[in-house]
């Protein structure tokens, strides 16, 4: 499991083009991006809040706090859209602008909240406002697809780096990325007849977009492989063994005046760190198989158009139960593009080895017991089917 033994000063730091690129951008950015770069020998976030100054940990805390209340506030007004709400007849008025509460779907229910309330809104508010998909008519979602798969790789080259300036930068330009991926969407549905948030899966370019998506998750997840191979590479102290350790001397001596950090450190094998990454991948792509399948299940349930209005009544109860809401916030929790935002969330704090060992395993048991629970859940609303 383990590879050769280093000790703690034996790194040699390696000279790249993309240090050149992080200088240049450091120096743009100002005292920010120094005290940000110390802050990956300290230790992740908690580097971070030591290196700031008390004004920028302020900024950083009140920022942090406004996302979590922007996120907590969006999904308590969308549960009290859902309850007052029926999916059937939820269909876009012409001339209204967008909104991530209308019309509802059980597709943008179950979207994790950063694409429905971030990256969604971003692109569906800069069609309406600069007309692009009226004035580039001719820019297809395909060509807009290829965009963002190029912008994968090219966020996996800065994420393969020895700098977590580097890193960050490797971050903001996956989530660009992100950001295209939602507005081809945006484009497909401004030009298509239905304008209803859902997926097509007899269209092109649902398959193109899905693959895409799949190249690009694995662009990332191959980043994060080689930067953890080469220039990040995650390490175990070699703790020595009891009867090697003089207990009866050990308390008098005094370790205060020592000048260099004696420490043993074994690094882990490539194989190791290949598997960690394999695992969290394989959950992203099984996550988002899962959740594909049971949105469309969903949808069969709760957008289908009842013969009776004891199936009516039916649907709209079994719709508003504390049980489904409680479901669909999980999936949105568990869905594969919420995945991929949390590992781009532990590469920007610089905790990706310790987020990948504590995700390895627990994420497919988490997501075994969501999917039994949902397929338990449909098979009660079986009287739709």
């Amino acid at each position: 499991m383990y590879g050769d033994v280093v000790r703690i000063g034996d790194y040699r730091p390696v000279v790249s083009l993309t240090d050149y690129v992080r200088k240049g951008i450091s120096r743009l950015a100002g005292n920010f991006s120094t005290s940000m770069n110390g802050a990956s020998q300290r230790g992740g976030m908690e580097g971070v809040c030591v290196s700031l100054t008390a004004n920028q940990r302020t900024c950083l805390l009140l920022l942090v706090v406004a996302v979590v209340s922007y996120y907590l506030i969006m999904d308590i007004t969308l549960y009290h859209r859902l309850q007052a709400v029926d999916l059937v007849t939820e269909k876009k008025v012409p001339g209204q602008s967008w909104s991530p509460f209308h019309p509802l779907s059980v597709k943008l229910i179950l979207q994790d909240p950063t694409t429905h309330y971030v990256l969604t809104p971003m692109s569906e508010y800069f069609n309406e406002i600069t007309h692009f998909s009226e004035v580039f008519y001719f820019i297809s979602p395909n060509m807009i697809t290829f965009t963002h798969l190029f912008l994968a790789f090219v966020s996996m080259r800065f994420i393969v780096s020895d700098s977590l300036t580097s890193r960050r930068i490797g971050c903001l330009i996956y989530e660009v990325r992100s950001f295209l991926d939602a507005f081809d969407g945006t484009v497909y549905r401004a030009h298509a007849a239905n304008k209803n948030y859902m997926s097509h899966h007899s269209e092109l370019g649902f398959w193109i977009d899905s693959t895409s998506d799949t190249i690009g998750g694995a662009a990332l997840m191959f980043g994060v492989v080689f930067c953890l191979w080469w220039k990040h590479q995650p390490r175990k102290e070699i703790n020595p063994l009891p009867w090697t350790t003089d207990d009866k001397n050990a308390n008098l001596i005094d370790h205060s005046c020592e000048k260099h950090d004696t420490r043993t450190f074994k690094h882990y094998s490539k194989k190791f760190i290949f598997w960690r990454c394999f695992c969290y991948g394989s959950l992203i792509g099984l996550s988002s198989a899962v959740w594909d399948q049971t949105m469309w299940s969903y949808t069969d349930v709760f957008m289908a158009n009842m013969k009776t209005p004891e199936l009516v009544k039916l649907q709209s109860e079994a719709l508003h139960s504390s049980t489904t809401s409680l479901l669909f916030w999980s999936w949105r929790m568990l869905e594969g593009q919420a995945l991929v935002h949390y590992i781009l969330l532990a590469i920007i704090t610089d905790k990706i080895w310790e987020f990948l060992r504590f995700v390895q395993y627990l994420g497919f048991v988490v997501l075994g017991l969501l999917t039994f629970s949902s397929y338990y859940h449909l098979s009660q609303n079986i009287f739709v089917l």
